[in-house]
């Protein structure tokens, strides 16, 4: 009977860099899920924890041993060992000893090279106490980081420089070592309450200990007991702590052994906008914002300790006067700020480069402003919205030029609408600069005004032409300009905004007004791979979201040029495969049947009606004209299920078609008249989807 144990690893190094721990944690339980299915070594459940300073796996009821494995040794050809009536001759008896194994294990097997008979022998597993000094060490030089560092003498790489190794099987230590780090039963508590090595007797005790080496090493706990202390001194208050889920997982990366204390600073300063104060407490300081029930903010902050709040005066006096030095520059910022309107920086942005070899901020500009008036036009809107499309683009760079969006760059956007606001610019305008850079990433949140989504889908073009004109293209995981992040707000705001839209247009607007500037580099080609790029970000989405994937592959692998159109080509293919498969399985299957007798042929469904000699072809080509007729008349008005009805209402004599007529009869001129005829059944939906690839699946 086996002994199962639980297994303790924990990895201590300096602080992990916060931008990579979720990447990090995943990296890490990955790869130990795989190295010990590699390894078969069964455990019941694996947790993954950590805190700024350790990353630790915990694996409880690791088996005793690995997992038997079964192997198959060839041996002799059958035509050797085995004779005619099927007993076992002298070659077989002689394998089976040297392999050890009885008769009874081998077996007859076909192989490439003919039929030979094979041993399967049993091989037991090894000790695991015995594979898991290898496989630790194995598995921590695998992970991968997207940053790492390299120190001493060793060739060693890893995330943070390693101060030391905890690893526990039951109560057997695992000795190995890694960069010169010997691994023991030795962890370590916080780095300033407890800093004194703890010694483990087992896995079990491993959590219990380093709390009381004031460590909690759980982050879902270490969370909760954030959230509580910050709750706490709220209520001292009479406030709210302004919930944050971006902030409250970073600072509790930050900490090992959470508490809260609470600030406050000179409401002098509440003058300033709301969203200047809440940046600068949480980007630069990591302060969690007070507000009132209204939602208002109050004259306090809370700050996240790495230790009891007790005795902690000293800490809140020193976060007082780091905030207020912070909040003073702000305040002059904005009043050197407001002291110039908003549309006079416009010439300051000659000054800024866009990117390289892509000319001034100044320059970008111009572009939206043209780009902006196309797109209105295009979407069919009055002068009006395209006037004020065209204000916000002059506008929409503006801040880059102020004093607080180059202190505060995350504010970009945000501040454009203040000061705009500030100066008395339409609202629409003011709201626009702000919305150009929507959806924001990880968010839902889409542009309110139809400045702000013409601006925010111009600007996002902009960038991603302009990039691709130079050959700045994303591949594999590289995407450093962010492209992909662009195409998918593309993607995902024409969707959200059901507009009909030709890109191919669009793109060639682009490349012509930056030709017209002497900017980017080559065009040829761009064009196509700017819309399949777009495409391609349209199919993951739709994929991403359950859309079976020969329906959106039927559709995308048309000559399609417009986003929302073909979403919703596939959006009715899909509803169609999901509620009327018997239905679309037969208009799939008529499409497939026509198309398989004609796709090598040349003709382009023109056709002679002095040839059509069958009665079931004369009707079925009469039939087929007014079915034509509806059906173009349908797809051009975005009805696709009153086009699948009607050419369904096709099926019955089409199918009569194929049973009763022969189409690749021996008469040339009549062979190429059905085929024609063929043709103009599937050229019916050349604009519509490639049904020949749509996957019905139980047939």
């Amino acid at each position: 009977m086996t002994q199962e144990k639980d297994l303790l690893l924990e990895i201590g190094m300096e602080e992990l860099p916060i931008s990579l721990i979720s990447d990090i944690f995943q990296e890490w339980e990955t790869k130990f899920t795989r190295g010990f299915r590699e390894a078969r070594i069964d455990y019941k459940d694996l947790e993954v924890v950590g805190t700024p300073r350790r990353m630790t796996v915990y694996l409880r009821g690791v088996a005793e041993r690995q997992n038997p494995v079964l192997k198959e040794i060839k041996g002799p050809a059958k035509k050797v060992g085995i004779s005619e009536t099927g007993e076992f001759l002298e070659p077989a008896h002689a394998f089976a000893r040297s392999q050890g194994i009885d008769l009874s294990d081998l077996v007859v097997k076909e192989t490439e090279r003919g039929v030979y008979i094979f041993g399967v022998k049993k091989e037991e597993g090894r000790l695991v106490e015995e594979i898991l000094p290898l496989l630790l060490p194995r598995i921590i030089s695998s992970l991968e980081f997207p940053r790492s560092m390299l120190w001493g003498e060793g060739q060693f790489r890893f995330v943070r420089p390693l101060r030391w190794i905890c690893a526990l099987w039951g109560e057997k230590e695992i000795v190995f070592e890694i960069a010169g780090v010997v691994s023991s039963r030795f962890t370590r508590g916080h780095r300033f309450l407890a800093p004194q090595p703890v010694e483990l007797k087992e896995p079990s005790q491993y959590f219990t200990s380093l709390r009381e080496a004031k460590v909690i090493v759980c982050q879902e706990e270490r969370r909760k007991k954030i959230e509580e202390a910050l709750s706490r001194e709220e209520k001292l208050i009479g406030g709210h702590w302004l919930k944050d889920e971006s902030l409250i997982q970073e600072v509790n990366f930050l900490v090992e052994y959470p508490d809260a204390v609470t600030g406050r600073f000179d409401s002098q300063y509440l003058k300033l906008p709301h969203r200047v104060l809440t940046t600068v407490m949480k980007h630069h300081q990591k302060y969690f914002a007070c507000v009132d029930d209204r939602g208002e903010l109050l004259p306090f902050f809370f700050i996240v300790l790495n230790r009891p709040r007790e005795g902690g005066e000293k800490i809140v006096k020193g976060n007082e006067r780091v905030l207020k030095a912070r909040l003073e520059d702000a305040l002059f910022f904005f009043e050197e700020d407001r002291k110039k309107p908003l549309r006079d920086r416009v010439e300051a942005l000659d000054g800024i480069i866009f990117q390289e070899s892509l000319g001034t901020m100044k320059q970008k500009v111009e572009r939206l402003e043209k780009l902006a008036r196309y797109l209105g036009e295009e979407l069919g809107f009055d002068s009006g919205r395209i006037k004020r499309a065209e204000e916000a683009a002059h506008l929409s760079k503006a801040d880059l030029a102020c004093e607080m969006v180059k202190e505060f760059p995350e504010l970009q956007g945000y501040m454009g609408r203040v000061y705009a606001l500030l100066d008395g610019e339409e609202e629409e305008v003011a709201i626009a600069l702000e919305e150009q850079y929507y959806p924001l990433p990880g968010e839902e949140i889409y542009p309110s005004t139809v400045a702000g989504m013409i601006l925010s889908l111009v600007d996002k073009m902009d960038n991603i032409v302009s990039s691709f004109s130079l050959g700045r293209i994303p591949s594999g995981s590289q995407d450093p300009w962010g492209l992909r992040r662009m195409a998918q707000g593309i993607v995902n705001i024409i969707l959200h905004c059901q507009w009909y839209l030709s890109l191919s247009p669009w793109v060639e607007k682009n490349l012509h007004l930056l030709k017209e500037q002497g900017l980017g580099g080559e065009n040829e080609g761009i064009k196509a791979e700017v819309v399949e790029f777009l495409f391609n970000r349209l199919r993951s989405r739709l994929l991403s979201s359950g859309f079976n994937y020969s329906v959106v592959n039927a559709v995308l692998n048309t000559s399609v040029d417009d986003l929302y159109e073909a979403f919703k080509k596939i959006e009715v293919l899909e509803k169609l495969r999901r509620e009327r498969r018997s239905f679309l399985s037969d208009i799939v299957t008529g499409f497939t049947r026509a198309n398989n007798i004609s796709k090598e042929f040349s003709g382009n469904g023109d056709l002679r009606e002095d040839l059509l000699q069958e009665e079931l072809e004369i009707e079925l080509y009469k039939n087929l004209q007014k079915v034509e007729q509806d059906f173009n008349q349908a797809v051009a008005g975005g009805n696709y299920f009153a086009a699948f009805e009607i050419f369904y209402s096709l099926l019955p004599l089409l199918n009569q078609f194929f049973d009763q007529v022969l189409v690749m009869c021996e008469e040339k001129d009549l062979r190429e008249n059905r085929l024609n005829l063929m043709k103009k059944v599937v050229n019916l939906w050349k604009d519509v989807a490639d049904l020949s690839q749509v996957v019905i699946e139980g047939e």
